[in-house]
């Protein structure tokens, strides 16, 4: 029974706010092992990133070649060898049975470069002397020392390997090779060995054997000298 009053609407409205995070599933398993790879792949890019670049051996170093010719240091490059470095490429010089110049370029010297030549005119000196004094023995005569052949043969020697040398650099530069100028100067030095036992056979009293001697050098030293140019040619650009 209704005595009047007003009926309360009990209706509610719910205003739902669409703009409400709502709830979302999220697979920890596939997370988990992307962030294991990339932890693992990190230690190793940075092993990378810090591994110093390659180099070969001996290029990190100071190079001699950065000192001025005025320095012993330039120098003393070229005169570390011992005796059988010097014997070894005296004998390639004689008998080529391996290349002079790829042994010589693995460690070059001015050592044998400049005493060949001097012990070939020490050697032509005193053969020359002692053939002279045997001569003069078996002829009953007088002997005479003459010191202006040992002038000649310093003078000679010398310029031939200096004057020939530098000739051949200079020419090889020009038509576009790399040579270098102490590897000519020890190509032309180191030729020169073959006339040390030479000179000591000639000692011998029989001129057709001194000039077959004489010969067989030619040919010997001519031989080295023709087959280290080319090899020095053949290095053109």
């Amino acid at each position: 029974m209704n005595y009047g009053r007003p009926t309360p609407d009990y209706n509610i409205v719910v205003d739902v706010d669409d703009d409400e995070p709502t709830l979302e599933f999220q697979d920890f398993a596939s997370t988990n092992a992307q962030r294991g790879r990339m932890n693992s792949t990190a230690p190793a890019a940075a092993a990378t990133a810090a591994a110093p670049p390659y180099q070969p051996p001996g290029q990190g170093e100071a190079p001699t070649g950065a000192y001025s010719v005025w320095h012993t240091e330039y120098w003393s490059q070229y005169f570390n060898v011992d005796s059988s470095d010097v014997v070894q490429r005296s004998f390639l010089a004689v008998v080529p049975k391996d290349s002079f110049l790829d042994v010589y370029n693995a460690n070059p010297d001015l050592w044998g470069t400049f005493w060949i030549p001097t012990s070939v005119i020490f050697a032509m000196f005193v053969t020359a002397s002692l053939s002279q004094s045997i001569a003069v023995a078996l002829s009953g005569q007088k002997r005479e020392y003459d010191f202006t052949m040992l002038s000649f043969a310093v003078f000679t020697i010398y310029t031939y390997v200096l004057a020939i040398g530098t000739f051949v650099y200079l020419a090889t530069k020009y038509f576009g090779s790399q040579p270098g100028l102490m590897e000519c100067f020890s190509v032309y030095g180191y030729a020169m060995a073959v006339w040390i036992p030479i000179s000591v056979l000639c000692v011998l009293p029989f001129d057709w054997f001194r000039w077959v001697m004489v010969a067989v050098g030619f040919a010997s030293s001519g031989f080295f000298i023709m087959r280290s140019v080319n090899q020095i040619v053949s290095r053109s650009n």
